[in-house]
């Protein structure tokens, strides 16, 4: 059964932009560590960091709450597993106040756009 379904798109220059204008604060605030070493394993990492955010957004529309009181940035960590495949890893809070919920997420980029879907099973 579909509990949630969301999606998001952002331009690739404008998190290009973000990260020259405010740096590691800016990653630091979106972004785990884990998350963060992930991306700079890529020449240009700025792709990988977009998607990363356009499936976070996605998440938290598919949860039907956006950003704020109930879900934070690092509430949600995007990893992938040794295929390529992202995974979704939410905190422990999450996984109490959505009782375990299961999410697939697809990330895909191109020059100049990155994208995201995300399933909540």
């Amino acid at each position: 059964m579909t509990k949630g379904l969301g999606n998001d798109i952002i331009e690739i220059a404008r998190m290009r932009i973000s990260i020259d204008r405010h740096g590691l604060h800016f990653l630091n605030r979106l972004f785990t560590q884990r998350e963060q070493d992930y991306c700079y394993k890529f020449q240009d990492p700025v792709p990988h960091f977009a998607g990363r955010f356009a499936a976070k957004e996605a998440i938290a529309k598919a949860l039907g709450t956006g950003f704020g009181a109930e879900v934070s940035w690092h509430d949600l960590e995007i990893l992938n597993d040794d295929l390529g495949k992202p995974m979704v890893f939410l905190s422990d809070r999450l996984m109490r106040r959505f009782q375990n919920p299961k999410i697939l997420v697809a990330i895909s980029h191109s020059v100049d756009y990155a994208t995201a879907v995300a399933l909540w099973e």
